[in-house]
């Protein structure tokens, strides 16, 4: 499942550069630019953060837990998009075909991860 970034987003930037993945974007337009997808109703009219869920692996494969949410000053504004539940095996092998010259660890599941 993609993690969301909520209205309460500030834009302080913080999470760009911890992004594994780079699956965060400043802005909505920004993100589709690049032909990716942001859910319904997440940055409208680019004043927030978005994370596209093509790129999102909740951080499983890398850290034990997702680093847009470890680093961001705001609380609960990095949280689970309900619109896209995926199993750890998905995630993990989202993060091998994103980064196939990094080392994947399939150990490195946060306890967010929907498996049922």
């Amino acid at each position: 499942m993609a993690l969301l970034i909520t209205e309460e987003c500030i834009s302080c930037g913080a999470c760009l550069p911890e992004c594994p993945n780079e699956a965060i974007f400043e802005t909505r337009s920004d993100a589709e630019g690049k032909g990716y997808h942001v859910g319904d109703g997440q940055g409208v009219g680019d004043n927030i953060y978005v994370i596209t869920h093509e790129r999102c692996t909740e951080c499983v494969g890398h850290f034990d837990e997702p680093q847009c949410a470890a680093v961001c000053p705001v609380d609960n504004c990095c949280i689970s998009d309900p619109a896209y539940p995926e199993s750890t095996e998905v995630l993990l092998e989202r993060a091998r075909k994103l980064n196939p010259d990094k080392e994947i660890d399939p150990n490195k599941v946060w306890s967010g991860v929907r498996n049922g």
